[in-house]
């Protein structure tokens, strides 16, 4: 009866880790320009590439739902008058400590011959900010990049002036033009819904049958 326990409760913990997160980015529409596809992943490129030359912007979910130690600086942020949001050196802002975020990676460079890209990127929670500069960049790799991954601190990443991020909620409207070595932004959002592990339906029916299980392991040994 105790080897029956125990795999019964391997069975059920690899049930439960098996189940996986849903990914906080939702979809890219509106596809346009001069892109060969907009794609979400959830296997990004490591190390990141420095000009992959590709045509596709390529999206990812890195850490979610962590809540900031410390004030995280962006460029650009949804509402300059929300409460947790203050201005910093610069003509940036600060998302203030205390603040429970989500960050997701986005990722453009042209095909030969093409530059601009346009899109609609649709989140699960409110869109609060974007870092297009190389420093805010580097500074939020270690803490909201995503774990193992290798982000290459190459030169040049960011966005330039005339891209533009139009803000809509929990989505993003967005039109870049690049060259090398192309577009690289951190997106921040709101806390994320999404990315709670799920309990599998079948998993309390477990338990309550490693639950049945134990009692008449008790009976059998009385």
């Amino acid at each position: 009866m105790t080897y029956f326990k125990s795999t019964c409760t391997a069975f059920a913990l690899s049930v439960a880790l098996a189940a996986p997160a849903k990914a906080t980015l939702v979809d890219i529409t509106n596809c346009g320009a001069t892109a060969v596809a907009c794609t979400i992943t959830t296997t990004p490129p490591n190390p990141i590439a420095k000009d992959p030359n590709d045509g596709v912007l390529l999206a990812w979910d890195e850490v979610q739902n962590f809540t900031l130690t410390a004030d995280l600086r962006v460029d650009r942020v949804f509402d300059t008058s929300a409460s947790f949001i203050t201005t910093a050196p610069g003509g940036d802002y600060y998302i203030k400590a205390g603040t429970v975020v989500s960050s997701h990676y986005i990722q453009w460079d042209p095909a030969p011959g093409g530059q601009a890209v346009t899109a609609k990127i649709t989140l699960d929670s409110q869109v609060f900010a974007f870092m297009t500069s190389d420093q805010n960049m580097f500074d939020s790799d270690a803490q909201l990049g995503l774990p193992g991954l290798s982000y290459n601190n190459f030169t040049a990443r960011g966005l330039e002036s005339n891209d533009t991020t139009v803000f809509d909620g929990n989505s993003v409207d967005i039109r870049w033009q690049a060259t090398s070595p192309g577009d690289w932004t951190r997106l921040i959002t709101a806390y994320s819904p999404a990315a709670e592990v799920p309990v599998p339906a079948s998993l309390p029916l477990l338990a309550g049958a490693l639950g049945l299980a134990g009692f008449v392991g008790r009976r059998r040994r009385k």
